[in-house]
């Protein structure tokens, strides 16, 4: 049984040279990224502590409105003096 093969090489290969060659060293290492809120990673709520969340905020509002609303009606009556 006869094998032969060929090679071919086709890219941008080095002449012969006596001096050795030396690669470019890599260039330096980065810092790692600082953590944070904004690039660390959280668990997601359950829905409960969702649910819990959204009631606390929808009181906060409400408790908000109230005190416009008797600011305004506090206005209302300096208006009539």
């Amino acid at each position: 049984m006869c094998r032969t093969f060929e090679n071919i090489y086709i890219g941008w290969g080095h002449k012969y040279s006596p001096e050795n060659f030396s690669p470019d060293p890599p260039p330096a290492v980065q810092m790692e990224f600082p953590s944070g809120p904004e690039i660390t990673e959280a668990d997601d709520p359950t829905p409960e502590e969702e649910a819990a969340y959204r009631a606390a905020k929808e009181a906060e509002e409400e408790e908000e409105e109230e005190e416009d609303e008797e600011g305004d009606e506090d206005e209302g009556d300096e208006d009539e003096d």
